[in-house]
């Protein structure tokens, strides 16, 4: 892995860890969810104006692969994220759903073997990640017990899991066929995943803002939200949007994309720092140990 993709992906652990935050602190719906990604969309549109990319003629393997990308994002990440957080504690629930989708993405890959094979090493530092991720919830160490991870609440966790890895493989596959099809073009990868990254905000935002309005529930939030003039979700939607650019970029300078759901994982550590000095958690020896071996878990990754 690149020291490229390494420096992205820390900022962008940096940017997740904030808007989660965010979305924790305030009614996390669909609206909610659907300002934010229409802010990330709004944000980028005017680079399809400019890219020198043909977008709208790529093959339907690229549409398609889009199509998954947003119902994985619309429809699962965001069901399950909407029901993790009102049902559990971000310290609770955002350390599982950032650690199952690392390895559900690297079983994926490995299965349909996309990209290059992952070193032992690698694979090692996954599970010692894992192990971190786990551990972060606990208040005690002794309070470890493998039924605590099976109640239902978990459902929700896996649902975003799911979600997650769904949009992280098909976007990668999107950018991939965006790269075998340009290749008579002079043009960087950075405007590669911009030019994708703008044209999924219109699909997705589009997606989201239909359901909000279509569904009576959600209609009445999506006018509550409005009518308050809350700030949350458009800043939110500001570091979500350089969240997931960032990300888009670092998939191109890797050889395999679980090595970026792998350092995806930053963004615990700082979650953690953050809820402590911002929402006022308490820090117990159980989140500290986690970090300890998420770190290790990283270093092992790239060695």
């Amino acid at each position: 892995m690149s020291w490229m993709a390494f420096i992205l992906i820390v900022m962008s652990a940096v940017l997740h860890a904030s808007w989660n935050i965010l979305a924790k602190k305030n009614r996390m719906t669909m609206p909610f969810y659907g300002i934010i990604c229409s802010t990330a969309a709004l944000m980028w549109v005017h680079v399809q104006f400019w890219t020198p990319i043909p977008v709208w003629s790529m093959p339907w393997q690229f549409w398609a692969s889009l199509a998954g990308s947003v119902f994985s994002d619309a429809v699962i990440y965001c069901g399950g994220l909407v029901m993790a957080y009102r049902l559990m504690d971000m310290s609770s629930a955002y350390p599982m759903m950032r650690s199952l989708p690392m390895l559900l993405t690297a079983a994926v890959t490995a299965i349909f073997n996309m990209g290059k094979p992952l070193t032992a090493l690698a694979m090692c530092g996954m599970v010692l990640v894992f192990s971190g991720c786990i551990c972060m919830p606990l208040k005690q160490l002794r309070d470890f017990n493998w039924r605590n991870y099976f109640s239902k609440n978990m459902f929700f966790i896996l649902l975003t899991a799911c979600g997650t890895t769904g949009y992280t493989i098909f976007d990668n596959l999107c950018q991939q066929i965006m790269l075998e099809n340009i290749k008579d073009l002079a043009v960087s990868k950075p405007v590669v995943s911009l030019s994708y990254y703008s044209t999924r905000g219109i699909f997705l935002s589009s997606t989201l803002l239909l359901l909000s309005t279509a569904i009576p529930r959600q209609r009445k939030h999506f006018k509550e939200i409005w009518q308050n003039c809350r700030f949350a979700p458009f800043a939110a939607g500001v570091f979500a949007s350089l969240t997931y650019v960032l990300v888009l970029i670092a998939m191109v300078y890797v050889t395999n994309v679980s090595y970026v759901q792998v350092f995806r994982q930053l963004g615990l550590i700082f979650g953690l720092f953050a809820g402590i000095i911002i929402l006022k958690e308490r820090g117990t020896l159980p989140k500290y140990l986690g970090s300890f071996l998420i770190v290790t878990g990283l270093v092992l990754s790239v060695l």
